[in-house]
């Protein structure tokens, strides 16, 4: 992978959708992600936080993850990264 490509990743969340997802875009150098509910049946995700928010590191996507999910940041990490 270059490092200018941006790249898309699934969050493994129980009781998220399999089509919850986060990445990286290298043009604005800032993570996002987008998580539906399992029982979610629309295109717009539940929880979005999107390249607008300009999230520049990975530590700031987990914390902001983990509050609005109410989960343990070691929790996030470990979703985000298998």
């Amino acid at each position: 992978m270059n490092l200018n490509d941006e790249f898309v990743r699934d969050i493994n969340l129980p009781g998220w959708a399999e089509q919850s997802i986060w990445g990286y875009n290298p043009l604005l150098e800032c993570y996002w992600a987008a998580l539906w509910r399992d029982e979610d049946r629309s295109d717009a995700p539940r929880i979005e936080f999107s390249v607008y928010h300009l999230i520049p590191t990975m530590g700031l996507l987990t914390e902001l993850l983990a509050d609005a999910l109410d989960l343990p940041e070691a929790q996030v990490v470990q979703a985000l990264t298998t």
